[in-house]
């Protein structure tokens, strides 16, 4: 982390699972793993207390379970009753078989591999047992833990030590600025990265983002005084338009598509 230079580092948001992987399935986290990326999951918590990898409060999009059961928030049901269904299925026959996995199950398949790094988007888990666990596991090192709420970063790094944190920042361009110019008053407290969003902008000639080009060179500029990584999530995976990323000097990414994010670094690294 903080590292400058050519290396590429990126994150798979949702494992990839928009495009390429089924959404939050040990699939999307090894299919990442196997590119070199870095898993993002969200977690939450069963009406058991069993911590999940979840994007939505419910099973819905993302599994076959019933009407009766899929609208119900994961919060009411216990682990045992979300794992009665199938979590690939829907998204290709070739993942038929894919459950919703528990985070220990992923914790799992880190330790003795420090290579094997994961983001964890809070999303509703007890940040005390979030914490207790990953000391249980001694992933520590290979833990990022993210929110939109700075606060939320400070807690999570002051109840496990070891662990990085980082805060996304979305919505219109200027909120955008005003949340990052808030961080940067804190001296960016609790923070190992700050994440921008950024959405293409319609008949874009000379900068494909509605975040101006000035503004992420001022952002870069002042994470890197303070040590701190600027990742951004580009929502579309366009060839020109991430090389107009990486010419500025970005090295931190997160990508619904990895395998296409990694084509267009590709073709930009055999232009350098």
């Amino acid at each position: 982390m903080g590292k400058e230079g050519n290396t590429i580092y990126w994150q798979a948001h949702r494992g990839g699972g928009a495009y390429e992987a089924p959404d939050n399935t040990m699939a999307a986290i090894r299919y990442a793993w196997e590119l070199g990326g870095i898993p993002e999951v969200d977690v939450r918590s069963t009406r058991d207390g069993v911590i999940i990898c979840l994007h939505d409060a419910t099973l819905e999009r993302t599994t076959n379970a019933p009407d009766e059961i899929n609208t119900l928030p994961a919060s009411q049901l216990t682990f045992e009753e979300i794992r009665a269904w199938d979590a690939g299925i829907k998204f290709d026959e070739k993942f038929a078989g894919e459950k919703v996995p528990s985070l220990e199950e992923m914790f799992r398949e880190m330790q003795g591999h420090p290579e094997r790094m994961a983001y964890l988007d809070l999303k509703e888990v007890d940040l005390q047992q979030l914490g207790a666990m990953i000391d249980q596991y001694g992933v520590n090192k290979q833990v990022i833990f993210t929110h939109n709420v700075q606060e939320n970063c400070k807690k999570m790094k002051q109840i496990t030590q070891g662990v990085k944190s980082m805060q996304w920042v979305g919505g219109s361009p200027d909120k955008i600025r005003a949340t990052f110019a808030d961080v940067l008053a804190s001296g960016f407290e609790g923070l190992d990265q700050v994440q921008i969003h950024l959405r293409s902008q319609e008949g874009a000639s000379d900068w494909p983002y509605v975040v101006d080009r000035e503004f992420l060179q001022y952002a870069l500029d002042e994470t890197r005084k303070a040590g701190v990584d600027l990742e951004v999530l580009p929502f579309e995976i366009e060839g020109g338009a991430i090389h107009s990323l990486l010419d500025l000097g970005i090295r931190w990414y997160a990508t619904d598509e990895p395998a296409r994010f990694l084509q267009c670094i590709n073709e930009w690294k055999a232009q350098q």
